[in-house]
C-alpha cells in the first residue's frame, strides 16, 4: 500500500522514491491529479535536477483544449515497493501523479485538510 496526506488545500499527496540518473533514489512529492492520463508530469527544472534520460519530444493537450509539445523523459520509481519505468512529461510547475500510474491500483482519499491517501494494487 501507498500512503499520502491530504494537504490544507485539499490536494491528495505522496511522497515516493524516483531514481536519478546515477541510479540513486531520490524523494519525490506528488499531486494526485485524476484529470491528468499520464504517468507522470514534473517541472523542467526537477527533471533536469534527476538527470532524467529523453526520450521524444511530442503533443500533449492540455486541459484547455489546446495541444502543445513537451519533452518526455524516462525514470524508473520506487512504487509499491518495487521499481517500475514509466514516463515522465516535462511540464508545469507541480509534480503532479496521472491516471496511468494509477491503472489497476484503488485510490482511497479522505478529502478533509489532514486527511489520508491510499493506493492499493488490485489483485
Amino acid at each position: 500500500m501507498i500512503t499520502g496526506l491530504v494537504t490544507s488545500s485539499l490536494e491528495a499527496t505522496l511522497r515516493f522514491h524516483i531514481l536519478d540518473g546515477n541510479g540513486q533514489s531520490q524523494p519525490i512529492d506528488a499531486i494526485i491529479d485524476t484529470g491528468f492520463a499520464g504517468f507522470m508530469s514534473v517541472p523542467i527544472a526537477t527533471v533536469a535536477a534527476l538527470g532524467l534520460p529523453w526520450i521524444i519530444r511530442d503533443n500533449t493537450e492540455l486541459i484547455d483544449g489546446r495541444i502543445i509539445l513537451i519533452d518526455i523523459y524516462s525514470a524508473i520509481v520506487i512504487w509499491n515497493g518495487k521499481q517500475r519505468m514509466i514516463n515522465v512529461q516535462a511540464l508545469g510547475g507541480y509534480n503532479l501523479i496521472g491516471m496511468r500510474m494509477l491503472a489497476s491500483h484503488d485510490l482511497a482519499i479522505c478529502v478533509t485538510d489532514g486527511g489520508s491517501v491510499s493506493i492499493d494494487a488490485i489483485p
